[in-house]
C-alpha cells in the first residue's frame, strides 16, 4: 500500500524547546553528574531545576490546551493514568509513605514534561534536536574520559569503562546506543547532502566508540536487535508487504531467534557470566519479595535507589552485604513496588503503544516513526537486565511517553468508524480547519480519480479537465483549445 506523510504543520512554542533541552540534559543524568564532580554545593540546584521544569510544563499544557489534554489522556492513555494513580496510592501501604509521596510527585512531574513535549513538538523535531544534543553529550563524554579519566571512567571488573558526563557506565552505554540510532536516522534524512552525511557519520563513530568503551553489553545487544527489527520493517515496506504477511514473518523470525538464543550462551557471547554479573541472585530475592506482597508491593520508590536515610529498608528485606540500587529488571521492579496487577497494567500500556507505532508505520507513516520503534525495542530489551521503566526524572520514561504522543499529534487524518483514531487534541481551531480541508481535498481527489478510471474503461479518449475538475471528452477538449 502506498504510504503518505500525514503531518500537521504547527509552530513550536519556545517554551517547548526549552523544556525539551532541559529534559535531555537533566534526564540523562548529565547535570547531576557534572554538579557532583565539579560543583557539589550546587547539588540542590538540580532538584530545584526539575521542580521548575514540572511547573513550566504544567503551565504550558493548561495555557495551550485548557483541560482538553486531560480528556485526551483519559480517552487514549487510560492505562497510563491508572498506573500513575497506582504510584500515588501506594503511599497508603508504603514502608516509607513520605518517600513514596516525594518520588510519586517526581514521577507525575516527569510524565507532565513528556506530555507537554509530545503535544507541542513534532516528532521530526524531537529526533533532530535530540540527535544534536546527544552528539554533544557523546563528544563531551569521550573528552572527559580521555582528558580527566578520574571523572570520566570507572574500574569495572578489571576493565576501564567509560561513563563520561553521565552518572554510570550503563547510562552512557544506553544513551550511546540511542545516539547511534539517532545519527542513523539523520544520515538517512540528509543523505543527499555530502557535508551533512559526513557530519552524522562522524557523530555515529563517536557514539559507537562511547558505546563500546562503556562496556555495557546489554546496550550493545539492544542496538543490534533494534537495527534488525527496524531493518525488517523497512524491507517489508520497500517490497510493499501487507501487515498480515509481515506479522507472520516477524513471528517466524522471532521463533528462530528464540531457538538460537537457547542454543547459544548469549551471556558468554557478550562477555558476561551466566547470571549476568550476579543479577540472577537479585532477581531471585526480588521475586520472593513480590510473592510476599503480590497485590500491593512495598510502595513506589521505597525499595530501590536507596538513600542514606532509607537504606535500612533494603537491608532488612534483602540478604545482601551491599546496597542494590535497582532490581536489574523492569517488570520485577515495578511489581515489587506497586504490585503484580499494576505491573500487568504497565505491560498492557507498553503493548498499546507498540501497536500504535506499528500501525503508524504501515498506515500513517511519517519521519521518525522507525526511531520510535527502535527506541522502544531497545528500552524494553534493556529492561531485561536493567530497571528503566516507571523511573522518575529519567529520559527513558520521558522519551517513552512523549514520542508516541508526538507521533500521533502529527497525524492529520481522522480514521473512520471501527478503526483506531490516532488524532490527539488539535492545537487550535484554525489548524483543525486546515487539517479538515486537507482531508476533504484528498477525498475529492480520490473520488475524481475513481470516476475518471471508470469512465476511461468505457471511452479511452476521456481525460480530466485541469481547470474545471470535470471529466470531459478528449475531442471536445481539443476543439475548445483550437476554435
Amino acid at each position: 500500500m502506498p504510504q503518505e506523510n500525514y503531518l500537521s504543520s504547527y509552530r513550536i512554542p519556545p517554551l517547548a524547546l526549552l523544556i525539551l533541552l532541559l529534559a535531555l540534559v537533566q534526564g540523562t543524568s548529565t547535570s547531576l553528574s557534572l554538579v557532583y564532580h565539579f560543583a557539589r554545593p550546587l547539588e540542590s540546584l538540580v532538584n530545584i531545576t526539575w521542580l521548575g521544569t514540572y511547573a513550566l510544563a504544567t503551565a504550558g499544557l493548561f495555557a495551550s490546551f485548557g483541560i482538553n489534554w486531560i480528556t485526551w489522556l483519559v480517552r487514549y492513555r487510560l492505562l497510563l493514568v491508572i498506573l500513575l494513580m497506582g504510584t500515588i496510592t501506594s503511599a497508603t501501604w508504603s514502608l516509607d509513605p513520605v518517600l513514596t509521596v516525594e518520588r510519586s510527585i517526581h514521577m507525575i512531574g516527569s510524565t507532565l514534561i513528556a506530555f507537554y513535549i509530545g503535544f507541542t513538538v513534532p516528532l521530526s523535531r524531537v529526533v533532530s534536536i535530540s540527535a544534536l544534543v546527544f552528539t554533544v553529550l557523546m563528544v563531551a563524554s569521550a573528552g572527559l574520559a580521555l582528558a580527566l579519566p578520574q571523572y570520566g571512567t570507572i574500574n569495572y571488573e578489571g576493565l576501564v569503562a567509560w561513563r563520561g558526563v553521565m552518572a554510570a557506565k550503563n547510562t552512557l552505554g544506553f544513551w550511546a546506543c540511542i545516539s547511534c540510532m539517532l545519527t542513523i536516522a539523520m544520515m538517512q534524512r540528509h543523505y543527499r547532502s555530502t557535508l551533512s552525511a559526513l557530519f552524522w557519520l562522524l557523530a555515529f563513530g563517536i557514539s559507537m566508540l562511547c558505546l563500546l568503551k562503556s562496556e555495557s553489553a546489554t546496550s550493545l545487544l539492544a542496538l543490534g536487535v533494534s537495527v534488525v527489527v527496524t531493518t525488517g520493517l523497512v524491507i517489508a515496506h520497500r517490497f510493499r508487504m501487507g501487515l498480515i504477511t509481515t506479522s507472520v514473518l516477524a513471528v517466524l523470525a522471532a521463533g528462530v531467534i528464540v531457538v538460537l538464543f537457547q542454543q547459544i550462551n548469549t551471556a558468554e557471547l557478550i562477555g558476561r557470566s551466566g547470571d549476568l554479573t550476579g543479577r540472577g541472585e537479585v532477581w531471585q530475592q526480588t521475586w520472593k519479595l513480590i510473592l510476599d506482597r503480590p497485590i500491593t508491593g512495598y510502595g513506589y520508590g521505597t525499595l530501590w535507589y536507596p538513600t542514606e536515610s532509607t537504606a535500612h529498608i533494603q537491608k532488612t528485606l534483602l540478604d545482601f552485604t551491599w546496597l542494590v540500587f535497582h532490581a536489574h529488571n523492569g517488570f520485577l521492579q515495578v511489581a515489587s513496588e506497586i504490585g503484580l496487577p499494576l505491573a500487568f497494567v504497565a505491560l498492557l500500556m507498553v503493548l498499546q503503544q507498540m501497536i500504535e507505532v506499528i500501525y503508524c508505520q504501515y498506515q500513517r507513516q511519517q519521519s521518525g516513526t522507525l526511531f520510535v520503534l527502535a527506541f522502544s525495542v531497545a528500552l524494553l530489551l534493556s529492561n531485561y537486565s536493567e530497571a528503566r521503566f516507571l523511573i522518575n526524572r529519567e529520559m527513558y520514561w520521558i522519551f517513552f511517553i512523549a514520542m508516541p504522543i508526538s507521533m500521533l499529534q502529527q497525524v492529520s487524518v481522522v480514521m473512520r468508524d471501527g478503526q483506531l483514531n490516532p488524532l490527539p487534541i488539535p492545537l487550535n481551531e484554525k489548524q483543525r480547519a486546515k487539517g479538515q480541508e486537507r482531508v476533504a481535498e484528498r477525498s475529492r481527489n480520490r473520488e475524481m480519480k475513481s470516476r475518471l478510471k471508470s469512465v476511461r474503461q468505457i471511452n479511452p479518449d476521456v481525460r480530466e479537465s485541469s481547470d474545471s475538475g470535470q471529466v470531459i471528452d478528449g475531442q471536445v477538449a481539443k476543439r475548445r483549445s483550437n476554435p
